[in-house]
């Protein structure tokens, strides 16, 4: 078998280990991301003709397959130091004309929520997290009358900023038939039930396993729909999940929405972008809306409200940026503080500031043209800078880390901040946050943004 006939992912992976070669150094010269060849070589997912075409010429570049399989890793010692507070640098992070917008808005989303509710309008939130999807809801007139999360630290910043619903239970899973009977008497007739199950089991960045019990999580959401009976439902999740295969094979999206209409309910899913609803962050989730049979109407999303500025949609508001939503806080550089107790930088290593320090916008320092100047290991995903006049990428759990997937503040050379990560999810300044730095990373790292949030909740409240 030649190299030209590879077209599988256990034929590649069979003849890159041939070669001594990791997928890291493999997605280093080919420029496809590793998280995507290892989806590849898995068997989870199909590699796009041009990234495999890249991939294969990558590998039949036999000079280059053995400059980096035969690279020893570099030691570095871990030194630290105080960058320097370049002027230039300073002024070209001041604030754009779309921010003080930004920022009122987001005031504006925490009074809605905070104002007394008089519509008759009431939703009950699983997989709560930290509360993103229930602070749109709770901005749009929604009260929440109950919410269920298994993670102690996220439910204790939940309740900070969502006293009056009653705590389901922690487990999902542990929840009896009996005991959900007594909570639904307790709470009453809900409207919607919202909820975004954990991702891991379906993100390509995670393992994608069709046997992770995590997968079959959405058949719990439907406990409580049965139980409740809500007039619609709205379950969250990545996009990627519409790709996602069950152990026998088939579209874990198409058992979702077969579940749904055998538990009485229409159903459609939604692929969707938080930056066309006004989110500055490019993220892309899937959504599954579901109306109950009895009821007029059927699934929809709102139309997007943001978009490029131009072409074919020139009535949208453009999309917000990075800095329309970050570009008042205070300039920080490594290890620099700010008023904010959220608002305050990672200190990195030296050597990490030198390797990034002259890299531009929307670059890696895997680009560095000194090989010197490249970390030893990662891919052009890592190591790099955000836009400052475009929107985020989409903001992980791990965006306190210097060498994550685009973590790199776009003008100063450091992670992002709790603060702007929480901005850039749309997330108010008054919103409370507590407990440790890593959990309330997690929490809005794994939210679906209040203002996506809010969209989908003023469409609902349209449709009821």
């Amino acid at each position: 078998m030649t190299i030209d006939r590879m077209t599988t992912g256990a034929q590649l992976r069979q003849r890159r280990e041939r070669l001594g070669l990791s997928q890291a150094k493999l997605a280093e010269i080919s420029g496809v991301s590793q998280h995507l060849l290892s989806a590849f070589e898995l068997g989870k997912v199909a590699l796009a003709a041009p990234d495999l075409a890249v991939t294969l010429d990558a590998i039949r570049d036999s000079d280059q397959v053995m400059a980096v399989s035969t690279r020893t890793k570099r030691y570095r010692e871990r030194c630290y130091s105080e960058p320097p507070m370049l002027a230039a640098r300073v002024a070209k992070a001041k604030p754009t004309r779309g921010n003080p917008g930004y920022v009122a808005l987001l005031r504006e989303l925490h009074a809605a929520h905070c104002a007394p509710k008089t519509a008759d309008l009431s939703a009950l939130s699983l997989f709560s997290g930290c509360g993103g999807f229930s602070l749109g809801f709770s901005a749009a007139g929604f009260s929440i009358k109950g919410f269920v999360e298994r993670e102690e630290p996220l439910r204790a910043i939940y309740r900070q900023n969502f006293s009056d619903g009653v705590e389901i239970g922690a487990d999902i899973t542990a929840i009896s038939d009996g005991d959900l009977a007594a909570r639904a008497a307790e709470i009453g007739p809900i409207d919607v039930i919202i909820g975004g199950p954990p991702c891991q089991g379906f993100s390509l960045s995670g393992k994608r396993k069709v046997d992770d019990p995590r997968n079959q999580l959405f058949r719990h959401y439907l406990r409580f729909v049965d139980m409740f009976r809500p007039k619609m439902a709205v379950l969250e999740n990545v996009r990627v999940l519409t790709s996602m295969r069950n152990a026998a094979g088939g579209l874990v999206r198409d058992d979702i929405r077969a579940e749904f209409g055998r538990h009485g309910y229409k159903v459609d899913f939604f692929e969707v972008n938080a930056k066309d609803y006004g989110v500055p962050q490019h993220r892309e989730r899937v959504l599954f809306v579901a109306v109950r049979n009895d009821l007029p109407g059927h699934p929809s999303m709102p139309a997007a409200t943001h978009g490029s500025g131009g072409g074919l949609f020139p009535g949208k508001l453009a999309w917000r940026t990075f800095a329309d939503a970050c570009s008042d806080l205070a300039y920080l550089e490594s290890g620099g503080r700010s008023s904010d107790s959220l608002h305050e930088a990672v200190s990195h290593p030296s050597h990490v500031i030198e390797w990034l320090w002259d890299v531009p916008e929307g670059s890696s320092a895997h680009d560095n043209s000194d090989p010197q100047m490249r970390p030893p290991s990662g891919y052009n995903t890592t190591y790099k800078r955000q836009v400052w006049n475009e929107p985020a990428a989409t903001v992980q759990t791990t965006f306190g880390m210097i060498s994550g997937c685009r973590n790199v503040h776009p003008v100063a050379t450091r992670a992002l901040t709790i603060r702007e990560a929480a901005r850039l999810q749309s997330f108010p300044d008054t919103y409370r946050f507590g407990g440790t730095l890593g959990c309330i990373r997690t929490g809005i790292g794994n939210a679906v943004p209040p203002l996506l949030a809010r969209a989908i909740a003023m469409h609902v409240r349209r449709m009821l």
